[in-house]
């Protein structure tokens, strides 16, 4: 499972690796893993590469991306991690997490 904190404009994500292939076999070459994002009506934008806890995998990660909402949006944001082998073959996408990231001030006090 996938947590995704939401802090302003920043997202932190934390997942556990994979420990097996698509197919269940063990996983012996896990290169790294990668979040991404999509804003509404957007293309898919890549996070940075994660580094592999070990070619096992099974290592929890916390990884922060800062997504593109400025002051006076509010959006909700599309998240999904990958996971990708030393041969550069890339997983199919996590389950898909939607979050708010809310810019918006608050109204004045009256």
């Amino acid at each position: 499972a996938i947590e995704f904190t939401v802090t302003g404009a920043s997202v932190t994500a934390t997942y556990t690796e994979p420990t097996a292939n698509a197919d269940a076999t063990p996983l012996a070459d896990l290169a790294k893993t990668n979040v991404y994002y999509q804003l509404p009506g957007g293309t898919p934008v890549k996070g940075p590469d994660v580094p592999a806890s070990r070619l096992q995998g099974g290592g929890v990660i916390s990884t922060q991306v800062t997504v593109p909402v400025i002051a006076g949006q509010d959006v909700v944001v599309t998240f999904w991690a990958t996971a990708t082998d030393t041969a550069a073959n890339e997983s199919v996408r996590s389950t898909e997490v939607q979050r708010r990231i809310d810019r918006l001030a608050p109204g004045a006090p009256s």
